[in-house]
């Protein structure tokens, strides 16, 4: 597993940061070329299970400490790690109200992101898989992952933040480092949260901060670095966008534009309360959500025809499409948002096309060994376009997936 991070840029510098990452992509790309490697089509390796993969842990203090091997009641988080991939997008809030507003929203969206964004194929640890994989290994973070319960009980961003700051404090830990600077790694079942570190004098900055990277919500706060890697503040990671040809544009663009277009963002919270999410009344939050986010786990192949709040996914994915779409953020990057906006017409994800065409796993094995990997070049195509001619040979259809 090998991870890029574009350069920070204004909101001013969405094509910057596109070009950047893009740029970083194709050589990564290339050198992985050069010694007769390619990138994994599919978000995950369909045929792998957690166990093969975590035999080739990489020599790096922190992944050693946490995985080499896993402690025994780590299991399920190790599988998380190394089977899952995703796209994350990250937002320098202007200030905690801001924050607040926008993580809301993410959250109530993460069901529909997490499935218009999904590239797995129909297998998860090489047998086959009916939901939503990546949901699924999250399920096993438990508190450390999900949703925290202050999403629907804070009342003001800065009301938000302490309710994080407590939940950093008291976030179990299996590893810390001590006097030294050196990672100590506990034995199973052992664990230390921060304020109980407070005995050992060892209630540092760099253990805080370190508390705070294992907590991985679906909307994360995270610290902000700048080049010497010093804390210079925070900002709100969006962590649920699978990952494929287009996703690292789609998804920076949707993020962006929620947090930079008011007049969408207000839109969109129209849009959520007609479909039963009410963003000013987060206490009413949690039921509705909660369903959609089982429902979108467990789509058992229906990918966007399930239910969200009070009428179906597909219903809403046309209905977001054309407010992303008339967005004035949006404006001069049609060609990057138009897989996102097919997806959304059509209700044709690229899981879906996946379910579709590789209905095996010696198909999918097979495609992965056999498959152009130059497509990932061109980051305006969605699985959609590219496998037009053989979704209507498969289906006999040239309308497969329309959403109408």
């Amino acid at each position: 597993m090998l991870e890029i991070g574009s350069d920070p840029g204004s909101q001013n510098d969405i094509q910057k940061i596109m070009n950047d990452t893009q740029d970083k992509i194709s050589s990564l790309s290339q050198q992985a070329a050069n010694i007769g490697l390619k990138r994994s089509y599919f978000q995950h390796l369909p045929d792998k299970t957690a166990s093969d993969l975590l035999k080739n842990v990489m020599d790096v203090e922190r992944y050693q400490a946490f995985f080499a091997p896993p402690r025994d009641d780590m299991q399920a988080v190790a599988a998380y790690f190394s089977v899952c991939k995703s796209n994350q997008v990250s937002v320098s809030y202007r200030d905690t109200d801001h924050m607040l507003e926008n993580v809301r929203r993410l959250y109530t969206l993460a069901p529909f992101l997490f499935m218009t964004s999904d590239n797995a194929a129909p297998f998860n640890e090489a047998q086959a898989f009916r939901g939503h994989a990546g949901m699924h290994h999250r399920a096993a973070l438990k508190d450390r992952g999900g949703i925290p319960p202050y999403v629907f009980t804070a009342k003001t961003g800065d009301e938000y933040i302490r309710s994080h700051v407590d939940h950093v404090m008291n976030n179990p830990l299996f590893v810390y480092y001590n006097e030294k600077g050196k990672l100590v790694r506990l034995e199973s079942g052992k664990w230390v949260t921060f304020n109980e570190l407070r005995d050992k004098g060892l209630n540092t900055a760099t253990n805080y901060f370190f508390s705070e990277s294992i907590l991985w919500p679906d909307v994360k706060i995270a610290a902000l670095k700048d080049n010497q890697g010093r804390v210079i503040n925070h900002r709100y990671e969006a962590r649920m966008f699978g990952v494929g040809l287009h996703q690292h544009q789609t998804m920076l663009l949707i993020t962006a534009a929620l947090a930079y277009d008011e007049a969408l963002a207000k839109k969109v919270d129209a849009l959520l309360l007609q479909y039963g999410f009410d963003l000013k009344a987060p206490n009413l939050l949690k039921a509705p959500l909660d369903k959609a986010y089982k429902d979108a786990l467990n789509h058992d192949q229906k990918f966007l025809d399930i239910p969200y709040g009070k009428r179906t996914m597909a219903e809403f994915a046309k209905d977001f499409a054309d407010l992303i779409e008339s967005s004035d953020f949006i404006a001069g990057h049609e060609n990057a948002i138009a897989p996102f906006l097919l997806i959304c017409r059509t209700g044709c994800t690229d899981s879906k096309v996946n379910a579709l065409l590789f209905d095996t796993l010696d198909k999918a094995i097979d495609f992965q060994r056999s498959y152009d990997a130059e497509i990932f070049e061109d980051p305006h195509l969605c699985a959609r376009m590219i496998f037009e001619q053989d979704i209507q040979t498969r289906t006999g259809k040239s309308s497969y997936c329309s959403n109408t």
